[in-house]
């Protein structure tokens, strides 16, 4: 069994979302169509103005 030491799952989160915004530009050049939901400008404004953002 593998134990688990401290780790940022911030950077992960970041990592991943990097490799498939990388990966939905390229998609864009090559002119294929995008896959998988993307939330709508005003579902991303929702999680903005959420309950509990103090980063304003």
């Amino acid at each position: 069994m593998r134990a688990w030491g401290r780790g940022s799952l911030g950077s992960l989160l970041y990592r991943r979302a990097l490799g498939e915004a990388v990966a939905m530009a390229l998609a864009v050049r090559d002119g294929a169509p995008s896959t998988g939901p993307a939330p709508t400008y005003a579902q991303v404004q929702a999680l903005v103005d959420g309950p509990g953002v103090t980063c304003r």
